[in-house]
């Protein structure tokens, strides 16, 4: 039988930001980023066969980091708009305040403080070990179809616990 892919979970462009992760997920094996020492390719992809796998788990998690930092965001607008209201006497004639600037970044924060979700895929092997595999924070809504093509096939094959 011929190898048919899945799910493309990380893109080429992206393998820098998920070494040791899954890349894709075919019919019979699952497609691992590794770090190759070479300048023109700095990846390579290993294939692990499926009968190495005994069970997938499926989280959905949230971003702790990106929340964090929308949450520092949004403190440190309010702290921006708090100053300015309060030293508004004091302020020198013809001062600008970048309003569009402020309003775009307390947008940008809210974002990452209240819309920060991840996908999240552990498939555990025979020997033990683990391989994982994370959507970045950003990518929830656009990763949400490749994910349910692996969920379906795990199901089809009875390793989703």
């Amino acid at each position: 039988m011929e190898e048919e892919t899945i799910a493309i979970l990380t893109s080429p462009e992206e393998y820098a930001y998920h070494i040791g992760e899954v890349a894709s997920v075919g019919t019979h094996h699952l497609r691992i980023i590794r770090r190759k020492f070479s300048i023109q390719t700095p990846y390579q992809i290993e294939q692990v066969p499926m009968a190495h796998i005994s069970r997938a788990e499926y989280k959905q998690g949230l971003a702790p980091l990106r929340i964090g930092a929308g949450g520092v965001l949004i403190a440190l607008l309010c702290a921006i708009f708090y100053y300015i209201g309060v030293y508004w006497d004091s302020l020198q004639p013809g001062t600008t305040v970048p309003v569009g600037m402020l309003g775009l970044a307390g947008l940008y924060g809210l974002r990452w403080a209240f819309m920060s979700r991840r996908h999240a895929l552990t498939f555990h092997l025979h020997s033990g070990g683990k391989i994982r595999w994370k959507s970045r924070s950003g990518d929830f809504k656009y990763k949400d179809r490749a994910v349910g093509h692996v969920f379906q096939h795990l199901r089809r094959l009875g390793l989703l616990a």
